[in-house]
């Protein structure tokens, strides 16, 4: 993010993008407004505590997927950041994965628009499992990008001597 961003300037103060501070001001998309920067510190301090409390129990790899899911669905609604808060999202979604020792979640460039539907409908219907399902069926497809991989990894060039 060091490239990207930089001071902003608001009514209710300065912050820089490229250095990760929180933002200070109001920020919204087409028709969704995300919290109000007042807020953003207690629910941080509320998303940290919900995911600590859960983060080290003996969970299946499905209820990791839902945890790394949830955590990545929250954060990136609180919007905590001027620029960069999909890909700190991500980034966190993944470290729950890593933390389990479970393969990393690839959300797919192609399937972009199909992310933020999940996103817009989970916030919509009121109902986390629409986000949970988009997560799991990336890594469905990453998982079988793989095993396709895994098959083909002998008809590819060889050197024969």
């Amino acid at each position: 993010m060091k490239n990207t961003g930089g001071d902003v300037h608001t009514i209710s103060g300065n912050f820089d993008t490229s250095k990760g501070d929180l933002r200070k001001g109001q920020v919204y998309v087409e028709k969704k407004y995300f919290p109000d920067f007042s807020k953003i510190p207690k629910l941080l301090e509320d998303l940290v505590v919900m995911i600590n409390s859960k983060l080290k129990k003996d969970l299946s790899s499905h209820e990791v997927l839902k945890l790394a899911a949830d955590l990545h669905y929250n954060l990136v609604n609180i919007h905590p950041f001027g620029d960069g808060n999909g890909r700190v999202s991500r980034s966190m979604m993944n470290y729950i994965q890593m933390y389990h020792g479970v393969p990393l979640i690839k959300i797919f460039t192609e399937d972009r628009s199909d992310y933020i539907e999940a996103l817009n409908n989970t916030e919509e219907e009121n109902d986390i499992s629409i986000f949970r399902n988009f997560i799991c069926s990336q890594q469905i497809k990453f998982y079988k990008a793989e095993i396709q991989k895994f098959k083909d990894r002998n008809s590819g060039f060889q050197l024969m001597l």
